[in-house]
């Protein structure tokens, strides 16, 4: 059997979700929850915030699993979140891929038993039936979230219906309610008997591995009731043995979403509990591995008009105070991608610019200044280019790198920001003004013992090469404002 008749995203994911593409250094871990996944049937929580790369793990597990043999099912929720009916939306899906299964011709010997599969498959279509129908007449009239616990739902559209015309009209009612209750209670305990049985037969017949494993996506962007109605639907309905959900979630942002259903003094996380049966928290990931697996292209850059400072031998020393300042500030994988982005827009749009022969532009002011922005902080737009070197971000000790941080961003931010002296350092040798000059910050005072690399890492060549571009007719060297200009620009990307 084809691959893709039992994982119908599979072709179109098996490329680019294969976990030889990841670069979070995950696979490990993947293969290890592939195996958790499917040792029994289960509905588990991946837990992970924003931008720790939920979609792409679980996107890797769909491929995994499914080379593995096992029918799969992916679910963005929050594509369907409109539709206010996620039983529709589960049933749907998984109907539509064991139908796929059962669509393939049987092996020799087997057709008795797909006849019987077939069977099967159309009641447990039939079931579905009578409770989306019966739910769709219950939910408009309680307002309550769709679950099978509908005693209450019962009573509550007798109470809002008012405008009986005789007791018996009433009494009928009645009993049409507590007969279509009946029916999708026995429908719900058919449901899940038919799924166990259809998985037991499809691993015969198709000599697929059970169980079926669903991916739930996108939980935490849902509406706070559509949220809840996922999760109660799962449990009534699809909880069976042969059927493993997998949910992924920022699971602190769903208990807030639980709490402004049911009151900020209800219980969340014991109310979540009920549903999931173990919760799989995502790694975090190493940044510094992260962007070296990226391998950022700085060679195009090379040779041009573009003079990237301070790491003008090697462009690659980026990458690793990129991923410290990332690690310090707390930014996640998908806020990292939306920086890098824009910083590769900023320099494209200086290697564009004909304003000179050449633009020198230093990555560390740029990457500093993207952050504050990104983090919103007052700083970004309150600096200018004669103010003081203050930052706002974390530029703290970092275990990623092996040189001072904050010594090297205060340093970088000092060469593009203006300071007013009578003494100017050039080197070696010291220039005295009769009166106080303007001049770059950095030339302020003496930098002949700044070592912006660590220890026996003198930068005075490096200052020097700056300052003469700096002051050299035709080199665009930008300065503060310059930054903070397409810092704003690239803004409007996200």
């Amino acid at each position: 059997m084809d691959i893709s008749d039992y994982a119908s995203k599979f072709k179109d994911w098996e490329e680019q979700y294969d976990w030889d593409t990841c670069k979070t250094n995950r696979k490990e871990f993947g293969s290890f929850i592939a195996n958790f996944l499917t040792t029994e049937s289960r509905v588990i929580n991946l837990d992970g915030t924003y931008g720790s790369g939920k979609t792409e793990f679980i996107r890797r597990l769909y491929v995994e699993l499914a080379k593995k043999g096992h029918p799969v099912v992916y679910i963005d929720v929050w594509e369907s979140d409109f539709s206010n009916n996620p039983l529709a939306v589960i049933c749907s899906e998984l109907l539509q891929q064991v139908e796929f299964v059962l669509g393939e011709k049987a092996p020799n010997g087997k057709a008795k038993k797909k006849s019987e599969a077939k069977k099967v498959f159309n009641k447990m279509k039939g079931k579905l039936g009578i409770c989306l129908k019966y739910l769709a007449t219950m939910s408009p009239l309680t307002g309550e979230p769709v679950v099978i616990d509908s005693t209450k739902a019962a009573s509550a559209i007798v109470s809002a219906t008012h405008n009986f015309k005789t007791q018996t009209d009433s009494q009928k009612y009645v009993e049409i309610v507590q007969k279509n209750h009946i029916e999708a209670v026995q429908a719900v305990k058919d449901i899940k008997g038919y799924i166990t049985f259809l998985s037991n037969l499809i691993e015969v017949i198709y000599e697929l591995k059970i169980p079926i494993v669903i991916l739930i996506d996108e939980l935490d962007r849902c509406k706070p009731t559509y949220a809840i109605e996922v999760l109660e639907v799962i449990k009534h309905f699809f909880e069976a043995k042969g059927c493993t959900f997998l949910v992924a979630t920022n699971t602190s942002v769903l208990e807030h979403s639980v709490e402004s259903v049911y009151g900020h003094n209800f219980d969340a996380k014991l109310y979540l509990r009920k549903f999931f049966d173990r919760k799989i928290n995502l790694p975090q990931v190493s940044l510094l591995e992260y962007l070296m697996a990226k391998e950022l292209d700085f060679d195009k850059y090379k040779g041009g008009s573009l003079l990237l400072f301070p790491f003008t031998k090697n462009q690659q020393g980026n990458i690793g105070l990129f991923a410290a300042l990332f690690e310090n500030n707390n930014i996640e994988l998908r806020d990292v991608e939306q920086i890098l982005n824009r910083f590769f827009a900023s320099l494209d749009y200086a290697l564009g610019l004909s304003l000179a022969s050449y633009t020198l532009v230093n990555t560390v002011v740029l990457m500093v200044g993207l952050i504050e922005q990104h983090l919103d902080k007052d700083m970004f737009k309150s600096r200018t280019n004669k103010s003081n070197t203050a930052v706002a971000i974390d530029v703290n000790e970092n275990a990623v790198i092996d040189y001072s941080l904050g010594n090297m961003v205060k340093n970088m931010l000092r060469c593009v920001t203006t300071a007013t002296s009578k003494v100017r350092y050039v080197g070696g040798r010291t220039i005295t003004h009769h009166s106080p000059q303007e001049m770059l910050a950095i030339q302020s005072s003496s930098f002949s013992n700044i070592q912006l690399l660590g220890q026996n890492n003198n930068s005075t060549e490096l200052f020097i090469e700056l300052i003469d571009c700096a002051e050299h007719a035709h080199c665009h060297y930008w300065m503060w404002k310059d930054y903070q200009k397409v810092i704003e620009l690239s803004g409007h990307i996200e």
